[in-house]
C-alpha cells in the first residue's frame, strides 16, 4: 500500500478515536458487519483496515502510558539506569 493510502487509514483511525474514543473500535467493528452483510467487500475491507490501524494506536497509546507511569524501566521490564544516584540531591 503507497504511503497516500497510508495516511488515509491513519488518518481515518486518528478521526474516528477522536470522535467516539474508547468507544472507536465497537463502532468500525458494527460498521464493518453492517458493510459484509450489505455486501460490500471493499469498503468493508477499507474500515477493516482502519480498525486494524485504530488497534495499533492504541496499542501505542497504552505502551506510552505504561513507560510514563513506570519511567525507570524499559519496555522489556529492564530497569533503566538512573542519570542520578540514589540519594543524590538530583535522583
Amino acid at each position: 500500500m503507497g504511503t497516500k493510502a497510508d495516511h488515509d487509514l491513519w488518518g481515518q483511525a486518528l478521526a474516528i478515536e477522536s470522535r467516539y474514543g474508547d468507544r472507536g473500535p465497537e463502532i468500525l467493528a458494527q460498521r464493518i458487519v453492517e458493510l459484509r452483510e450489505a455486501d460490500e467487500r471493499a469498503e468493508a475491507e477499507f474500515w477493516s483496515q482502519v480498525a486494524a490501524c485504530l488497534s495499533d494506536l492504541h496499542a501505542i497509546r497504552l505502551d506510552v502510558h505504561v513507560v510514563e507511569a513506570h519511567p525507570k524501566r524499559s519496555r522489556r521490564g529492564d530497569a533503566r539506569p538512573s542519570a542520578f544516584p540514589e540519594g543524590s540531591a538530583s535522583g
